[in-house]
């Protein structure tokens, strides 16, 4: 299991229902930028096959978006996640730190909110 603070340089891949910490810039419009925690959706054979996941930013901005914020408390991190603004970044070139963790059963949720912008 990782420690807070593990990162790629350290071997670090997130998974599945991970909180994170990194950095979104580039990002253009309305799109959230500079470092903030995020959700990682995607599952463990993509992040590992591909070097890359899907991510949800967390804000501590709550109730904006009714049904796809998603409440996330892990280590440090109380706030929601925007589940329809979810991105697919490089995590080996962004610097990406492990948080925490939900749950299972949380993770799901979020999921099921998703297939909702889908």
């Amino acid at each position: 299991m990782p420690s807070r603070g593990d990162d790629f340089a350290k071997g670090y891949v997130p998974s599945r229902g991970d909180v994170v910490h990194l950095d979104w810039n580039p990002a253009l419009g309305h799109e959230m930028k500079g470092p903030h925690y995020g959700l990682v959706l995607s599952q463990d054979a993509y992040n590992i096959g591909t070097g890359l996941v899907v991510v949800s930013p967390i804000t501590s901005k709550v109730g904006k978006l009714s049904a796809f914020e998603f409440e996330v408390r892990a280590g440090r991190v109380n706030g929601v996640a925007v589940l329809s603004q979810f991105r697919t970044l490089d995590y080996q070139t962004r610097s990406i730190q492990y948080e925490g963790t939900i749950s299972a059963e949380q993770i799901d949720e979020a999921a099921r909110r998703v297939r909702m912008v889908l």
